[in-house]
């Protein structure tokens, strides 16, 4: 080091990463001073500006542990970059090689009955492979809107698969406890879609465990954070949701990684409007829609505008959900997904209401309750009856609203509301010619069944 600067030579070593812990040490020392001079020196022979950042911040982060256990500074710096070393040795290690694409041994699974597929995962060393692992679980995200509990399948399977893997086929121990922390964030996410929340949580506290003894990767901690964020909503812990969420967003701001931080956003919108905050939902989705990459993940920008749409249709804007729903009515039509299209029918006709195009919106409604109740989704049967019945009030359409209250009596006991909900429901047919009233009553009826929800957001 001469003028407090490092030299040439000491830059190149840094670079190239030898075990030399001291002499890194203090390149990362004056580093960390945020000295531009050397900055620009490293970006000049080739140290792109995301991995020195990312090598500093493990670095600076390991100093502040080290620290508070009350090591010296030196000793502090040097540890601090002995492990953000490893770190790096781990990230650039290389995984086994294929012999086979990874889509072909996936047919070969699919060609399985279930139960063979996951004894197949266990014991058969051909499919212990970390592409394979990111295959069914991309697989498995996939179609997380249509098919939950195949989601849960082939999540389960790439556990499985990633439990399966050893050490030299994933690049090294901390790369290995990496791939398991990816595969069980998304069997736990896929625990979360399924409503099964206890073993989510389970799932999730394991993957954090298994995160910590990895590399240290920050994407893969905020993807956990954004997964934690959407169980905490469906537990209904919206201020846990929104913090977990706000701390996966600065990281990928952190990262300059756009579209993510749009999909942080998006997870954070969520858990706002779920909590009543409308306004702040809003605010958050207009922000996240322009970061979205279209072609990398058309599903989460569907997302977003149909939850602005949902957020508009509350705050009784119902002009401004129309301009929204206009504009992606054709973005609606690109999926075939039907369950996204039965909760695009839902959200019609509540706007159909609103606009007051009354015979139009019992129509939509209509449909929409009879898809949800084919699919034996009872808690979605649940409150479009409500919205049918608030809308035949309006119509002064006193039998429907007899009609839906009888119809809907053994669904809210199926759900396992208390008395007084089921009470409330048949008082409903005897105001049913008092529009206030009734409409009161309705409310009510929302907010007693809604913690019934499996929580479900289109997201």
């Amino acid at each position: 080091m001469s003028n407090g600067h490092p030299s040439s030579e000491d830059l190149n070593l840094f670079l190239s990463r030898p075990a030399n812990t001291a002499r890194n040490g203090r390149v990362v020392r004056h580093l960390l001073a945020e000295c531009p001079d050397c900055r620009k020196r490293l970006r000049q022979i080739g140290w792109q500006d995301d991995r020195l950042e990312r090598l500093l911040r493990l670095s600076n982060s390991e100093l502040s542990d080290s620290d508070s256990a009350g090591l010296s500074s030196a000793a502090s710096y040097d540890q601090a970059f002995g492990k953000a070393e490893r770190s790096l040795d781990a990230f650039f290690a290389p995984v086994r090689h294929l012999d086979v694409a990874p889509e072909k041994l996936m047919a070969e699974i699919e060609s399985l009955a279930p139960d063979e597929q996951i004894r197949r995962a266990r014991s058969d060393p051909r499919f212990a492979l970390p592409q394979v692992v990111h295959l069914l679980s991309d697989r498995s995200h996939a179609i997380r809107y249509h098919a939950p509990e195949d989601m849960l399948h082939l999540a389960t399977l790439a556990r499985v698969t990633a439990e399966t893997c050893l050490a030299a086929d994933a690049g090294g121990e901390l790369r290995l406890a990496d791939l398991r922390s990816w595969a069980w964030g998304h069997y736990g996410n896929a625990l979360r879609v399924c409503g099964r929340l206890r073993e989510a949580e389970e799932a999730l506290a394991r993957a954090t465990t298994l995160r910590e003894e990895g590399t240290g990767d920050p994407p893969l901690r905020a993807r956990l954070l954004e997964v934690a964020a959407s169980l905490s909503t469906f537990q209904r812990r919206f201020e846990a949701a929104i913090s977990l969420a706000e701390e996966a967003s600065q990281i990928y701001r952190d990262l300059g990684e756009t579209h993510m931080l749009a999909s942080a956003l998006v997870n954070k919108a969520i858990a706002e409007l779920y909590s009543g905050e409308m306004e702040s939902a809003v605010d958050i989705l207009n922000r996240a829609v322009p970061l979205i990459d279209y072609e990398t993940d058309p599903h989460l920008l569907l997302a977003a505008c149909h939850n602005l749409v949902r957020c508009y249709i509350d705050l009784d804007r119902p002009e401004q959900a129309l301009s929204i729903y206009s504009e992606t009515r054709e973005l609606y039509k690109e999926f075939g997904d039907s369950l996204i299209q039965l909760r695009v029918g839902w959200q019609e006709g509540q706007l159909l209401r609103d606009l007051g195009h009354l015979r139009a919106a019992e129509t939509s409604l209509l449909q929409a309750r009879s898809g949800f109740m084919e699919r034996g989704l009872m808690y979605e049967v649940a409150v479009v009856s409500l919205d049918l019945a608030a809308l035949y009030v309006k119509m002064r359409s006193i039998e429907e609203v007899r009609q839906i209250v009888v119809a809907a009596a053994p669904i809210f006991r199926a759900l396992g509301v208390d008395r007084e909900a089921l009470a409330s429901l048949l008082q409903l047919q005897q105001v049913a010619d008092q529009e206030q009233e009734a409409l009161d009553l309705i409310r009510f009826l929302n907010a007693r069944i809604e913690p019934f929800s499996q929580r479900r957001p289109l997201r």
